[in-house]
């Protein structure tokens, strides 16, 4: 951490203005101070062509006028605010960081022992984090990986909804047939959902003969082969269901439109892997990430896209640190509250595409399965299945590294050197 920010600081040169700028839906108030924290302006300009333009004359001005060699601006990542100013800011050739929300905030309470808020003390905390070297070195990516990003976004975005739609599903279902989880293991499968589009109330089940509701269903199936089996189970239950006696009708038409909306977002998610898929394979390193047996291409795409440019990066410690795998200490006076512990401070969606990764290549990849055993079975120290997981994951990374920075394919004899 200390050569971290020793590396920044050396980077800003003598004299270098510092410009702290509060983000906002439609106006953004920026504070101009100089290498002694001394206020030189506070001004605001609106989220529009004109308003940048705006701003940037007034950095030059302020440039030329206190003769700074060059001008930092620093801004929070706020929803997606910054990435106009930051791609106006890259075309214009001026300097740009990223400050931490949460360090924003302690360190205004720190300064501000009235917790007293507003945008002009945000804009002036933002550029004295940013004087004292307390920023990220985040930058927009470049093609493939802007793309790759949005769309690992997306997927992730839509796999979240899908599996809400589920949760209302499995809920709908409690209410008019709750014994059917005995019957079906799955209700996203054909017969199923052919069932619970329109037949789903045991109430109304055990009121129609057996062959005229399999005839019902049938009409709503989707798919090849109706498991009639399945559902004689269901109409056998369905006189002795606790399900809702009234109501029933409301909580049909839900059914049916948590079932729509589902099959919408599956389609969806079709061609968001799709597209995610054909981005991915544009990338240069993604003929080395999927020569790793059992890593396939959509998880090998959605890492990637959440390392972005590995030029980007000198070495794995630091995807390691980008995923939050690397441990922390958590001691106080003689106490420990873990041995290992994770940070978790890095990139979630990295962390979980490692995690599904590794217990997909402990069953495909002798080298993996080798590397998992060992954890668990050495002499000294041996891992727990969750630990050895946690440190398959760090190696996976490296490995991934060593094949994106040498460009070679993946061999499994070397793994335990990497």
């Amino acid at each position: 951490m200390t050569r971290t920010l020793t590396n920044k600081l050396a980077r800003i040169k003598p004299g270098t203005l510092f410009v702290g700028v509060d983000l906002a839906l439609k106006r953004n108030v920026a504070v101009v101070i100089d290498q002694q924290a001394a206020w030189l302006d506070r001004f605001s300009f609106p989220n529009e062509c004109s308003g940048y333009e705006f701003f940037r004359r007034r950095l030059h001005s302020h440039q030329a006028r206190q003769q700074a060699p060059a001008v930092m601006v620093g801004m929070e990542p706020t929803n997606y605010f910054w990435k106009p100013l930051a791609s106006d800011l890259a075309h214009h050739q001026l300097c740009y960081c990223l400050v931490n929300s949460f360090t924003v905030k302690k360190h205004r309470e720190g300064d501000q022992l009235a917790r007293a808020k507003d945008d002009t003390r945000d804009a002036f905390t933002i550029a004295d984090l940013v004087r004292t070297g307390k920023f990220t070195q985040t930058r927009l990516l470049p093609a493939p990986y802007a793309e790759l990003r949005q769309y690992a976004t997306l997927h992730d975005r839509l796999v979240r909804d899908i599996g809400r739609q589920k949760t209302l599903l499995r809920g709908a279902v409690g209410q008019l047939f709750p014994e059917l989880s005995t019957v079906f293991s799955s209700f996203t499968g054909a017969t199923a959902l052919a069932m619970l589009r329109r037949h789903a109330a045991a109430a109304h089940i055990s009121q129609v003969p057996l062959e005229l509701f399999l005839t019902r269903v049938r009409q709503d199936l989707k798919g090849r082969r109706l498991q009639v089996s399945l559902l004689r189970k269901a109409h056998l239950l369905a006189p002795t269901s606790i399900g809702l006696q009234e109501g029933t009708q409301a909580v049909q038409l839900a059914l049916r439109l948590h079932i729509e909306t589902l099959e919408t977002l599956k389609a969806q998610l079709d061609q968001v892997d799709m597209a995610l898929q054909d981005t991915f394979l544009t990338a240069p390193e993604s003929r080395y990430l999927v020569s790793i047996p059992g890593l396939g291409t959509i998880t090998a795409a959605i890492i990637l896209a959440e390392i972005g440019n590995p030029a980007h990066f000198s070495n794995a410690r630091q995807l390691v640190k980008l995923a939050g795998l690397q441990p922390v200490s958590n001691l106080s006076g003689n106490k420990t509250r873990s041995r290992t512990p994770m940070s978790r401070q890095g990139r979630p969606r990295l962390r979980t595409a490692l995690y599904f990764a590794i217990l997909r290549l402990i069953q495909c990849d002798d080298g993996f399965a080798s590397a998992y055993q060992y954890y668990l079975q050495r002499e000294k120290r041996p891992l727990t299945k969750m630990q050895a997981i946690g440190a398959l994951m760090n190696k996976l990374l490296r490995v991934l590294w060593a094949l994106m920075r040498h460009q070679t394919l993946y061999d499994s004899t070397r793994l335990m050197r990497a």
